[in-house]
């Protein structure tokens, strides 16, 4: 049995921007739970740390993100998300098979499927080879549909906008392409590939592709999440001070189209990293989660703590409380494990201040 440590969790104290430009200094709070069938997780005994940024499976040049970095002060809704793996029902390797998570009135499947290749055909669809028998499936958006496809153009590679680390993108239906080409593992039960749909003729037609689709983080790059990226909101009269500066060392007619193109604001989405359909409104910390074939155990129910941390924070300007929200919800389903990162965030005077900051208090309770 776990025994709750003392410590009231791994925090730190953060300073960024809320959506409307307010500058603030965000607490963050992570716990570390064990998953308990049927009953609130409980606390282990030492909570993994707070990632100041993201740690990806291997290599960062060509693996996914694994976890992304907790390093976030503003988070629109909590992000629910799973490092592990799928498991075939009752442990019997099979050919596909349906895994699914369920919280409240959420619910999200994806269709898993073993290791799948193409056959050439010439002037016809390809032909989708059967897929191989697995009893479970690693968690990846390597597995996911997307890509890039090296053959279709001898000068440029083709990637899919939306995950080029994933597998089944194909350009033109040629035979280096197509033959041999790895099909996604991990699909959206409403949107399948066909072979039909497999070959997208021009690269512009990209956006009629499946969406990939998992459990994990979401990239950074992939679209649309990449393009919510952009300046904070109260840095916004600065960098139109640096570009009406640098634009003087610009010949025309590249002057006139520096200064036409700004960057944006970022739009705080872009912050929430979960896969799609799971970034869900702040969550309260004590709903139960049900996971089809996410467990080595097949089907369970978990609930989360319950936990109502309290935090408060004094700057030299006296004790001061905010509002509490649930930012991560970090499930290890292969470990048995959960971890719960929380935030309040208190506004300040901004950043130019900081110098100034004598006291810096961060007491945690509950």
């Amino acid at each position: 049995m776990a025994v709750k440590p003392p410590a009231p969790g791994q925090h730190t104290l953060l300073p960024g921007q809320s959506p409307d430009g307010k500058h603030i200094l965000s607490v963050l709070l992570k716990r570390t739970y064990r998953l308990m069938p049927y009953e609130p997780a409980i606390r282990v005994d030492e909570d993994r740390p707070l990632l100041g940024g993201d740690k990806h499976f291997a290599d960062p040049m060509n693996t996914s993100v694994r976890y992304e970095a907790d390093f976030v002060p503003y988070k629109l809704a909590t992000d629910i998300v799973i490092d592990g793996s799928a498991h075939a029902p009752g442990g019997r390797a099979v050919r596909e098979f349906t895994a699914t998570l369920a919280i409240d009135r959420m619910k999200k499947d994806v269709r898993i499927f073993g290791d799948r290749t193409c056959k050439y055909r010439q002037g016809a669809d390809p032909i989708f080879g059967d897929p191989t028998l697995i009893a479970n499936m690693p968690l990846r958006y390597e597995r996911a549909y997307g890509g890039v496809d090296i053959y279709s153009h001898s000068l440029c590679p083709y990637a899919y906008p939306r995950n080029l680390l994933g597998r089944g993108f194909a350009v033109t239906n040629v035979n280096a392409v197509i033959e041999g080409l790895e099909l996604p593992n991990l699909e959206d039960p409403n949107g399948l590939l066909s072979p039909a749909r497999l070959c997208i003729g021009k690269i512009e037609n990209w956006r009629k592709q499946p969406v990939p689709t998992g459990f994990g983080w979401y990239p950074k790059y992939g679209h649309p999440r990449a393009g919510w990226a952009g300046i904070l909101p109260a840095d916004k009269p600065a960098e139109q001070m640096m570009r009406t500066a640098y634009a003087k060392l610009l010949p025309e007619p590249t002057r006139a189209a520096y200064l036409a193109n700004p960057l944006p604001v970022v739009d705080f989405r872009y912050f929430s990293g979960a896969s799609l359909g799971l970034s869900l409104p702040y969550l309260h910390g004590d709903e139960a989660l049900s996971l089809t074939n996410l467990t080595p155990d097949g089907n369970s129910l978990f609930l989360l703590p319950g936990d109502r941390p309290v935090i408060r924070l004094d700057i030299g300007d006296g004790v001061r409380t905010e509002k509490v929200v649930l930012q991560t919800v970090q499930l290890r389903t292969d470990e048995g494990e959960v971890d719960l990162v929380w935030r309040a965030s208190f506004p300040y005077p901004g950043p130019d201040w900081l110098s100034e900051m004598k006291v810096t208090n961060v007491v945690i309770e509950g």
